[in-house]
C-alpha cells in the first residue's frame, strides 16, 4: 500500500483487492460457506468496477470487511486463545 502514494504523483493507479476466499478447483471439496466464498466472475466483476471508480482498497464480499476489521483490532493474546 505504501507504492499506492509514491506512484500516484505518477498517475498510476494501485488497487489492492482482497477477494477472501475464492471457489475454485482447489476449494472445490472443501465445505465453505457461500457466504464468505466469492466466484471468480465475481472477483473479476468487482476488480472492473473498481478500476472504473479509481477505487483503492476493494473487498470484493462486504462481510470479510467486518471480519478483517475484528482481527486487526483484536489484541494478540486474545487472539490467540480464540484459536483461528
Amino acid at each position: 500500500m505504501i507504492y499506492r502514494n509514491f506512484l500516484a504523483s505518477r498517475s498510476v493507479h494501485v488497487l489492492a483487492v482482497l477477494p477472501g476466499i475464492v471457489t475454485a478447483r482447489m476449494t472445490e471439496r472443501m465445505d465453505l460457506s457461500t457466504k464468505l466464498t466469492a466466484e471468480p466472475r465475481e472477483v473479476a466483476d468487482a476488480i472492473k468496477g473498481a478500476v472504473e471508480r479509481k477505487t483503492g482498497v476493494i473487498y470484493v464480499r462486504p462481510i470479510w470487511r467486518s471480519i478483517m476489521l475484528f482481527i486487526r483490532n483484536t489484541p494478540e493474546h486474545v487472539f490467540k486463545r480464540i484459536g483461528i
